[in-house]
């Protein structure tokens, strides 16, 4: 008998984990068992097979080591630090091994709120994870609307409470500790608010600041209860913006999962206190051949791991493996009982469909966007030859505009290398040259400051340039291409959005590709990254031009008339929709400075909508 089957005979009955290793020592598989000898004895039995992985791993497993462990919940929190330790090649894992975004509120004598991707034992409080840095930002800056939590890094262990209040202070979004305005009383109980609205509980911090609210109200300190009621109807506007997913009024995670050949996206959508919060998805590697139990489990077991909140119910597409295990260890991560179900009907179930439909979306789309980075991209090559170009377009650059009746007119310029976005590359340009409406002379001037910016040395000529458009953009651009002599060197064309129509130089009948040409998707993609691109500056143009023309230019309203009103409103469309009593009841504001700003506004709406 061989020294590796008396190590198998050896193996005790005791629940653990056990480890996989090839004859260099490396880890294969890290798994888990209520009983190691029965699990690991089953994947060398020919009548059994335990694992859809045994045919392609068992041939180079030389070793299997184990460590015992009182009870199967050890032995699954064991497995997750093994797996995230050694990321065995044939363990079902989260794929990217980065941290995610987390919410942080932390334990400071004045508390603040930061995005972190590092959980520590350091007594703060931990919401997430999040998949998106971006969405976790915008959480904050939300949040803050409603709580006036701090989320500046100045560290005030010191006591020195001696700064300059920020501007988060005026606009009301921070009580100022810094300053010596606000105790550390007050601060923590704006960060208590914060941690129950996160877990979902909003409704009864509305509750809670409405007690305040009549409290102060009945004290006279209408001042305060006017910085109240402002602050529940933040945290109502915030509410409002969530779908009402269940009438259980539940914490709720509803998981779905889409799996295509060796692919897997998991869709998790959170449903907090009845309502839709948010909607995470992650992909799955190692799951080749892997069964549905087994891919619910490894997602299951790997997710809470990290998560900072585990809710009452977990709805599931499938079965799980160990299911009283699971649910035993997350009750102890959540401090009371989870329960892990299977709906068969109802409102549950049509919430997992829901997830799945997701999972399948989002899957789909990555493995288009993962043929785009191939090397031998269909796409591109068909371009090629469908352009007659000189060789595979390795860089596009494309083009489009956007403006309003000829106001703030800017242009846009996306760059993909090799069929992916190269954001580094992405170019704004504010049109200088022309006034009113004519987009076939802007587009001229965009494609002349783009060549230009070529021919002084600082961004190469595309392979392929595209341009939002039909006929006139084209040969607007054309004429820029010829000033410069490139006419009959730079490949361009135009691509229609109506009928998405591709134009040609040279040639007067458009192409017109099948709907479903991979070609004609990645010019759409293209062409509709160009579009967003051009529209969001406009808009953030529009928003800037708005805020001054409604605030800054208004007589007699200065620095701190402006800071009172948007303190007061909130916002610059608030301000617009507001009457002249409202206006009145800002402090400084009269009855001539609230007519003048309403007769202002009237003047910017006209303009608007002429």
């Amino acid at each position: 008998m061989s020294q590796f089957e008396e190590k198998l005979k050896s193996i005790p009955p005791n629940p653990g984990v056990y480890i996989m290793k090839d004859a260099d020592d490396k880890v294969l598989y890290v798994g888990k068992a209520v009983s190691l000898s029965n699990r690991v004895k089953s994947y060398f039995q020919s009548s059994t097979k335990p694992h859809a992985l045994t045919p392609n791993m068992i041939p180079y497993v030389r070793d299997i080591d184990y460590i015992i462990t009182d009870n199967e919940i050890e032995a699954l929190i064991l497995e997750n630090n093994l797996i995230k330790k050694y990321k065995p090649k044939y363990n079902i894992k989260l794929k990217d091994d980065k941290r995610y975004p987390y919410l942080k509120i932390t334990s400071e004598d004045f508390p603040r709120i930061a995005m972190t991707r590092n959980i520590e034992r350091d007594g703060s409080k931990y919401f997430g994870p999040y998949v998106h840095a971006k969405a976790t930002r915008q959480t904050i800056k939300e949040i803050t609307k409603a709580f006036p939590i701090r989320s500046c890094n100045l560290d005030l262990s010191d006591g020195k409470l001696n700064h300059r209040p920020c501007l988060n202070y005026h606009i009301g979004r921070c009580l100022a500790p810094c300053a010596g305005l606000a105790s550390k009383e007050e601060c923590q109980e704006v960060a208590k608010n914060v941690c129950s609205f996160l877990r979902g509980n909003g409704e009864q911090v509305i509750k809670n600041l409405t007690e305040k609210m009549i409290n102060a109200s009945a004290n006279l300190d209408f001042e305060r209860a006017a910085q109240i009621r402002d602050r529940i109807n933040s945290i109502q506007q915030i509410l409002e913006k969530q779908k009402i997913s269940s009438t259980e009024g539940e914490d709720q995670d509803i998981i779905g999962f889409y799996q295509k050949d060796d692919d897997v996206c998991v869709v998790l959508l959170m449903v907090r206190g009845g309502k839709m919060q948010d909607q995470e998805h992650f992909f799955l590697s190692g799951t080749e051949g892997s069964s549905p139990v087994e891919i619910l489990t490894a997602f299951i077991e790997q997710y809470y791991h990290e998560a900072s909140f585990v809710p009452k119910m977990i709805i599931l597409p499938n079965e799980v493996e160990m299911i009283s295990s699971l649910e035993k260890w997350l009750s102890e991560k959540r401090g009371s009982a989870v329960n892990l179900h299977v709906p068969q009907k109802g409102k549950k179930l049509d919430m997992v469909e829901m997830a799945q439909k997701n999972a399948k979306s989002i899957l789909e789309r990555e493995k288009t966007l993962t043929v785009y980075k191939k090397d031998d991209n269909p796409a591109l090559i068909g371009l090629r030859e469908l352009l007659s170009l000189p060789r595979q377009p390795s860089r596009i650059d494309c083009f489009d505009i956007s403006n309003l009746g000829g106001n703030l007119a800017v242009g846009s310029m996306v760059v993909f290398q090799d069929g992916m976005p190269n954001k580094s590359e992405y170019r704004r340009y504010r049109i200088k040259t022309v006034q009113g409406q004519d987009d076939f002379a802007m587009m001229k001037e965009v494609i002349t400051r783009r060549i230009k910016s070529a021919l002084d040395g600082e961004t190469p000529l595309p392979d392929l340039m595209i341009v939002d458009g039909g006929k006139g953009q084209l040969s607007s651009a054309l004429e820029a291409l010829k000033s410069a002599n490139l006419d009959d060197k730079q490949p361009i064309i135009g691509l229609a959005k109506k009928f998405e129509h591709i134009f040609i130089p040279g040639r007067s009948e458009p192409l017109i590709l099948d709907d479903h040409s991979p070609i004609l998707h990645l010019l759409q993609r293209i062409r509709d990254e160009a579009h967003r691109f051009a529209i969001t500056y406009h808009k953030k143009l529009r928003e800037k031009s708005l805020t001054e023309s409604i605030l800054d230019y208004i007589p007699n309203i200065g620095p701190r008339r402006k800071q009172l009103l948007i303190q007061h409103f909130g916002s610059v469309e608030r301000i617009r929709s507001a009457t002249i009593d409202e206006l009145r009841s800002v402090n400084g504001i009269t009855q001539k400075i609230a007519e003048d700003i309403r007769k202002y506004i009237g003047v910017e709406m006209a303009n608007d909508n002429g």
